[in-house]
């Protein structure tokens, strides 16, 4: 049986999703929302992603304009993505003249309206069991949306959200690896010279230690420096008693 053409188109946008590569941040947005404006009517999608405070926002979309808005709604701390993003909660489908959305986001509002759009709907990117980004589905004229288009944008945000955790996840047991990795060398090092200082000086092993850690001290050194210098007999530590 033939598989509708909406279910195939949605089913490729899942496999590209998860055919992101977990290092693959900026693609992975950019996929999800290439596939937000092929699978969501005529909507305009537009993606942000602000991993953490020390990493400049991320953008995704296919209309220059937007995401141009996109941006300066950031900056202005208005918009249906930064409250979606900031409250963790979807912003329904909202009509972009009424007065209320005018006076909650003036300046969203004002260049949406001048762009041609004239509904929005604004779905939590979660990350884990944070939310750090937002799709931002943006219809035109004033008719209100499919009522189906929420849902599916939310699925497609989820696993975008889910291959995102992943490579957080991956980051963060490399960072750890290489932490006790390194932990390990100066371990090695610094096992190495007490063994080197415990046999010069005819001491036994902690009295060696105790000569590596007050050298490293009065000169204000890494005790792992020390040791790596006598290892490597830059340094003559012989005298020490």
């Amino acid at each position: 049986m033939t598989v509708p053409p909406s279910q195939q188109r949605l089913a490729q946008a899942f496999v590209d999703l998860a055919a992101c590569g977990v290092t693959e941040p900026d693609r992975l947005l950019t996929v999800l929302a290439d596939h937000g404006n092929g699978l969501l009517g005529d909507c305009a999608a537009i993606v942000l992603y602000t991993p953490d405070e020390r990493t400049p926002v991320q953008v995704a979309g296919t209309v220059d304009a937007l995401i141009r808005l996109a941006y300066d709604a950031i900056e202005w701390g208005e918009g249906p993505g930064p409250q979606a993003r900031g409250t963790g909660r979807p912003v329904p489908d909202t009509a972009l003249d009424a007065e209320r959305t005018r006076r909650d986001w003036p300046r969203y509002t004002s260049r949406a309206l001048a762009l041609g759009y004239g509904r929005v709907v604004a779905l939590p990117l979660r990350v884990g069991e944070e939310t750090l980004g937002a799709l931002v589905l943006l219809g035109p004229g004033s008719t209100p949306l499919d009522p189906a288009l929420p849902a599916l944008g939310q699925a497609l945000t989820d696993a975008a959200g889910w291959a995102l955790e992943r490579d957080r996840a991956l980051r963060e047991s490399r960072a750890l690896a290489d932490q006790l990795g390194q932990a390990l060398t100066s371990r090695i090092v610094i096992e190495q010279a007490k063994g080197m200082l415990a046999g010069r000086l005819a001491v036994s092993v902690d009295e060696a230690f105790h000569v590596l850690r007050g050298h490293a001290r009065s000169h204000r050194r890494r005790l792992t420096d020390v040791a790596a210098d006598v290892v490597r007999g830059r340094l003559d530590l012989g005298g020490a008693g």
